[in-house]
């Protein structure tokens, strides 16, 4: 049996790519140097631009099927800038780590909002903490969400769904048609 080192110079010698001129080692080159800028420029637009996620799950219905509806996630809303009450955002799942989920924003930082919607009688209200939001998914029997989990770090916003594929180049625009209340005076 040939030493160890000889061993992996004869492995290594055999994976080696059998460059043959200058040109071939240029070509190499020009390819990795091309799949390198591919891939941070794919990097920066799927993390500062927008995503086309999928969704999973009965928590939005009827705005979102339970399946396979293609949405578009603007990134300009990480970390809630810009979120409003009733937008759609998708977040990191606090209790399931490496998981994203989309919920509507029922609450902002200082909002009062009920514990518990659909039960009769708990009319429990609760003040949104500074720099964290109240979610709540649309099919209220259906969803965790904040009534589960409480309210979630705006920190943890990937973007607002600002909309939903139709087919297979058409978009729907997914529109705010909630209002803040008026003050009462």
């Amino acid at each position: 049996m040939p030493p160890p080192l000889t061993l992996l110079t004869r492995i290594i010698n055999f994976l080696r790519p059998k460059i043959q001129s200058q040109n071939d080692l240029r070509q190499i080159r020009r390819i990795s140097v091309r799949s390198l800028k591919l891939f941070c420029a794919g990097h920066l637009l799927t993390e500062y631009v927008g995503s086309l996620p999928g969704t999973y799950g009965p928590s939005m219905l009827p705005t979102l099927a339970a399946q396979n509806d293609v949405v578009y996630i603007s990134k300009r809303f990480r970390y809630g800038r810009g979120v409003e009450v009733g937008d759609m955002v998708s977040f990191i799942h606090p209790c399931v780590p490496g998981t994203a989920a989309i919920k509507r924003v029922v609450g902002m930082p200082g909002d009062f909002v009920m514990r518990d919607v659909h039960t009769e009688g708990n009319d429990t209200m609760l003040q949104v903490p500074e720099g964290h939001c109240w979610v709540l998914g649309d099919n209220l029997t259906e969803s965790r969400d904040s009534r589960t989990y409480g309210p979630i770090p705006l920190g943890l916003i990937h973007g607002k769904v600002v909309a939903k594929r139709n087919s297979l180049f058409h978009f729907e625009r997914l529109r705010n048609n909630l209002q803040r209340p008026t003050p009462a005076e």
